[in-house]
């Protein structure tokens, strides 16, 4: 494998070149990277494709391989098994984004004083948690969490949270979650005595799936009952639009941009890219020669099947009796005709 050839193809790349991203960034390094991958791949009228996706690259470097006497094979499983997390995290992605996205603008129609502050990442020491919404109103502050899914979930009664079907399968401990989200919100709020209401909300957006909740501590609610649920602590009296308007600074200043912590390796999915491509590009240059080699052979050895033949024209033309009588002048002519054509002939055929 020509190493200078994985190089040459890694500098190529633009995406995930700073060490750092906040989670509001990766989505778009994601969806630059598998640009790039695509545009490697393909020629530049098949890159301008807006419909190539990851897949695409996978499927073609497979029948590449295939065509080359799978001369890859440990490589590129190699950049597949990468291409399948990068996949699933930008699926995850944008998936929760949408989902979010549709809390949001339910949440800005909500009549009455609220403050709504989105994506809040907060710490303490190595403890950090990102809250999706919190909302705060006359009545209490409501942790939101959203969650877009397609499977029916099950909480059980400590809080395990399951995606359901023909089996449970764990998902995550969602009392736990919460816990935290609420403990570091109070820290924030410096309520350490525990005296402000803060309510738990878990919203799913999708109301055609069915959600059993065994957990009493948080309340569940879909994307068409959020209105409803919020709405009743808005009419509460309990804290002055000056109160709100501290918490919200509290909150605010607790807040940090978290160095988001990233699930694959972008940098190993680039050199795994690579290593593919330039081992099916030397096996092709050489594939190629091959067939190069074996075509001059090939003329090689026409050219000598016409000098054998040139060889026996000319011994039946000098035993020919039209040559012996028509004279040495004659026999010179017909001999350069006859030498003409023959060389025309390999000329054309690619010989020598």
């Amino acid at each position: 494998m020509n190493d200078n050839r994985v190089q040459n193809i890694m500098e190529r790349f633009n995406s995930f070149n700073k060490t750092k991203y906040h989670k509001s960034e990766v989505l778009a390094e994601m969806l630059s990277l598998q640009q790039e991958l695509v545009e490697l791949t393909f020629n530049g009228d098949h890159a301008e494709n807006a419909d190539l996706r990851i897949w695409d690259v996978e499927k073609h470097l497979q029948e590449l391989n295939a065509e080359l006497g799978n001369v890859a094979d440990e490589e590129l499983r190699r950049f597949m098994d990468d291409c399948k997390v990068l996949c699933n995290l930008i699926k995850a992605e944008i998936s929760g984004n949408k989902g979010e996205q549709k809390a949001f603008r339910l949440l800005e129609y909500i009549r009455g004083q609220k403050t709504i502050l989105k994506n809040v990442e907060l710490s303490d020491g190595d403890l950090r948690t990102e809250i999706d919404a919190v909302v705060i109103t006359p009545g209490a502050l409501i942790i939101v969490e959203v969650k877009n899914t397609s499977k029916d979930i099950f909480i059980d009664e400590k809080g395990g949270y399951y995606r359901t079907g023909e089996f449970l399968k764990w998902d995550c401990n969602i009392a736990d979650k919460m816990d935290t989200k609420e403990a570091l919100l109070r820290k924030a709020l410096h309520d350490e005595d525990g005296l402000l209401n803060i309510q738990r909300v878990v919203v799913f957006t999708n109301n055609r799936i069915e959600v059993h909740n065994r957990y009493k501590h948080i309340r569940i609610c879909f994307l068409s009952q959020l209105a409803y649920v919020i709405g009743g602590y808005v009419k509460e009296p309990w804290y002055s639009q000056e109160e709100m308007d501290r918490f919200s600074l509290l909150i605010e200043e607790a807040s940090y941009k978290e160095d988001y912590p990233l699930n694959f390796d972008p940098e190993q999915l680039k050199l795994d890219f690579a290593t593919v491509m330039a081992t099916l590009e030397e096996e092709k240059n050489r594939s190629v020669a091959a067939e190069e080699k074996v075509a001059l052979e090939n003329d090689k050895e026409i050219c000598e099947e016409k000098v054998v033949q040139f060889s026996d024209i000319l011994k039946a033309l000098y035993k020919s009796k039209y040559i012996r009588y028509a004279g040495r002048v004659a026999a010179v002519v017909a001999v350069s005709m006859i030498t003409s054509s023959v060389s025309l002939s390999g000329i054309h055929r690619g010989g020598i």
